[in-house]
């Protein structure tokens, strides 16, 4: 252990390396676990429990025990006045969505959505403060290509967990029973381009043709959408990572080519009006305002469990809000959506000054997720239990640490002083 100022920390110069136990629990998290059956969405309500559930109640309460355990990694000397203020945000949003369980239809559901939310922030900061940020997206990133392996090899062996009916009537591989396609190609594809370019030559061509191939056949709009705003940024900032440089250029080049081919590919299987409706968003998102606005504007209707209950009503193939933002203002109202959005503007403001001051591989990481994290939690992400949250609240646990420069470097390592928070080291 080294002590560094009020605060002690473990040494981040030692080859501190997670266990597989604990690499096992965060893909565990990460990933929901994966549901690996269809569940009619009331049966959440009714408390109905099998196999599955066991599985996915049992992956949080170990997690839960594992944050325990490492408490002292987060107890404060300093204060919660030193806090950054998205966390004190995080923990007042928390509190407030604790309370929508009291109004909940079922308060048992909410309140482990609510312990699940709790359980992932606190094991990113525990991680982060563990085995710094370099090791968190690398562990972020063969999570993301365990998932797209896993995806690609139950399409061959059991179609049935990964391809789903489109609209149109057509197979689908969108991998909802394991881990949504769109959504761990998306997140692989950028830590492949940027926090881990290094791989070797090899390595890096078998996960960009694995990452590319499923991101193309999952069809979701949103994460293409996110992909081209990832590269237009990097043809802007130009960043020191040199393959990134080579591709953002050539697909910027041969963009109106692509553009044209998956444009034809995407109306034979997805309705080209569903653009404009959000694939029917719009509709369920009005419904639910309306249901919230006259029954509990303020405080919601708990957490979760309520679009759990009008969302079938408007649609009975739908079972939540589709919508991280919308699923906090459906369960814990106006209250717990403005702090939300306040979060949400202090990490959008911490991305843009990291975009602006530093162009290395680790920062730009960190932009293209967070372009990542806005899309898919904007339009059909949820905030745990899913990737897309996951990646959200990584954001929010490590940018104060980057943009103040307190961060882990591979080389060169130098534990400095420790900012408010969890234990953050300072670069030589």
């Amino acid at each position: 252990m080294t002590v560094v100022g009020s605060k002690t920390l473990r040494s981040l110069n030692s080859t501190l390396n997670p266990s597989f136990g604990v690499l096992l629990l965060f893909l565990l998290l990460f990933s929901g676990p994966p549901k690996l059956r269809m569940r009619d969405p009331g049966a959440s309500l009714e408390g109905l429990i099998d196999w599955s559930i066991l599985l996915n109640v049992s992956a949080w309460i170990i997690g839960g025990f594992w944050v325990w355990s490492k408490r002292k990694l987060w107890r404060l000397q300093d204060g919660f006045a030193l806090l950054p203020i998205e966390e004190k945000l995080t923990l007042l949003l928390f509190g407030f969505l604790a309370i929508s369980i009291g109004f909940s239809p079922a308060p048992a559901f909410s309140a482990f959505k609510v312990y699940q939310l709790i359980v992932t922030y606190a094991f990113i900061k525990t991680y982060v403060s563990e085995f710094g940020i370099p090791q968190l997206l690398k562990t972020l990133f063969w999570c993301c290509a365990i998932l797209s392996l896993a995806d690609v090899l139950a399409g061959l062996i059991a179609p049935s967990l990964v391809f789903f009916e489109s609209e149109l009537g057509t197979l689908r591989f969108r991998g909802d029973l394991i881990a949504q396609t769109g959504v761990v190609s998306l997140l692989g594809l950028i830590l492949l381009l940027t926090s881990q370019s290094d791989l070797p030559r090899k390595q890096w061509s078998f996960w960009f043709v694995v990452f590319g191939g499923v991101l193309v056949f999952s069809l979701m709009r949103t994460s293409y959408l996110a992909m081209v705003v990832v590269l237009v940024l990097a043809v802007i900032k130009r960043p020191a990572i040199p393959i990134l440089k080579r591709l953002s250029t050539l697909a910027v080049l041969t963009a109106p080519l692509f553009l044209g081919f998956a444009l034809s590919a995407l109306d034979r299987y997805r309705k080209a009006e569903d653009i404009w409706t959000l694939s029917s968003r719009v509709g369920l998102w009005t419904y639910l305002l309306d249901a919230t606005v006259s029954q509990g504007p303020w405080l919601g209707l708990g957490y979760f469990a309520a679009s759990r209950v009008y969302a079938p009503e408007f649609n009975p193939e739908l079972g939540t809000a589709h919508s991280a933002f919308m699923e906090i203002y459906v369960g814990g109202g106006l209250v717990s959506l403005s702090i939300f959005c306040l979060i949400w503007i202090i990490v959008a403001t911490r991305t843009t000054k990291l975009f602006f001051q530093r162009s290395d591989r680790y920062a730009f990481a960190m932009v293209s997720l967070f372009c990542a994290a806005l899309f898919l939690n904007l339009i059909g992400g949820e905030l745990q239990a899913e990737p897309s949250g996951f990646c959200f609240w990584c954001l929010v646990a490590v940018l104060p640490a980057m943009v103040s420069g307190r961060y882990y470097r591979p080389q060169g390592i130098q534990v400095g002083r420790v900012g408010p928070g969890f234990g953050i080291a300072t670069p030589k």
